[in-house]
């Protein structure tokens, strides 16, 4: 897996995150015509997923050699303080998209454009939506990832703690709470709407273990390389590609086998949907390590989509609701799709770009700062 000599930074980590992030937009946009060419379509998993675990890795290579250095509590305030400017974007997508969506309403003077997008429960309930909003509770379409991020990030401490000393007792304890969370029904509330929050933390959590121990195991140069396993994943896939082609749906209750055994729920994470993943995942790594995608040119601009992740991933957001809410008004046509399907694709890798010269740039800066000060000493 190729390592960026600047900072240290695994490109192939960041190529396949840029994907992951390039595919969520596609799919934020229902209907579009490259949507229907997003693995969601082949098997049973999508970008979430590949999201989720990519977070988990991401911990495990950014603070795993931190605590190492400096304890596990200046290691832990670092992923708290990460969690909160999470939550802090997430709230600045929630008003921007929210106030696209009035803009649209008031436009139009149709106010299914609420509904459309579930910002009708502010109108209808406001006081418990404000109160949702501030627990992460109210969680329109589209925009529920990041709540889920914010939870796994607060579970990071002590997740990564464990998986330092016992990254099977980590995967032990995950996998139980998986499992109960299963049989039990267990998940967090969601305001104003009853039910449960679309991405259940309690389950979607072992899929961030996973990562998590992947990371490490990335990290200290011992990932797992079998080609057995290689070809059983490759098997796997195939098995869903035919699967979800053929349309073949099971009607039939499986039971006494327990449902996420052999359901297909996105919210629960089920295990047809979690084996994918991860099956996507080791064809992905033995397809990293046999080439070098820095080299490619092509790899380049979802590499830098996927340095600046979050920016990234909250502008995706916001020019997705913001598509959506064009096309609910009247603006419809496959060619109009794909100019704005392209349009804010390449508005997301400017972003990106304008970040990493900033990034460079005060790098550059801090670099000189240090040389000057060693001088003048």
């Amino acid at each position: 897996m190729g390592v960026d000599a600047r900072d240290g930074r695994f490109t192939s980590l960041d190529f396949w995150r840029g994907c992951a992030l390039a595919t969520i937009f596609f799919n934020h946009v229902p209907g579009n015509p490259i949507e229907a060419f997003t693995h969601k379509n082949f098997g049973f998993s999508d970008a979430a997923e590949i999201f989720v675990f990519l977070a988990g890795m991401s911990v495990a290579l950014a603070y795993a050699g931190r605590q190492e250095r400096v304890g596990f509590g200046r290691s832990t305030a670092a992923m708290l303080a990460r969690a909160a400017t999470i939550y802090g974007h997430h709230l600045v997508v929630l008003l921007v998209c929210g106030a696209i969506v009035a803009f649209g309403v008031l436009a139009t003077n149709d106010i299914r454009l609420l509904e459309a997008t579930h910002f009708h429960v502010l109108v209808e309930t406001p006081i418990e939506a404000v109160a949702g909003i501030a627990t992460l509770g109210f969680q329109p379409a589209y925009i529920n990832i990041l709540p889920l991020y914010i939870v796994l990030m607060l579970a990071a401490p002590g997740l990564l703690n464990l998986a330092l000393v016992s990254p099977r007792s980590a995967l032990a304890l995950s996998a139980s709470i998986y499992v109960a969370a299963h049989l039990s029904g267990l998940n967090l509330p969601s305001l104003p709407e009853t039910g449960g929050w679309y991405f259940n933390p309690f389950t979607w959590q072992l899929l961030f273990t996973i990562g998590i121990c992947s990371g490490l195991a990335l990290r200290d140069g011992r990932l797992l390389d079998s080609r057995p396993l290689f070809f059983v994943a490759l098997f796997y896939l195939a098995a869903a590609l035919v699967w979800t082609r053929s349309g073949f749906y099971n009607p039939y209750d499986l039971s006494p086998l327990p449902r996420f055994v052999w359901d297909f729920d996105k919210t629960a994470l089920t295990l047809p949907r979690l084996l994918h993943a991860l099956a996507l995942v080791i064809v992905a790594a033995r397809l990293t390590r046999a080439l070098s995608l820095a080299e490619f040119r092509v790899a380049r601009p979802l590499i830098l989509l996927g340095r600046h992740a979050l920016p990234v991933f909250c502008f995706g957001t916001v020019l997705a609701i913001s598509i959506q809410i064009l096309r609910m008004s009247g603006a419809e046509g496959r060619s109009l799709d794909m100019v704005l399907i392209l349009a804010g694709l390449l508005a997301q890798i400017g972003l990106a770009a304008l970040l990493e010269w900033y990034r460079s740039g005060s790098s550059k800066k801090e670099t000189a700062l240090v040389h000057r000060a060693a001088d003048t000493a």
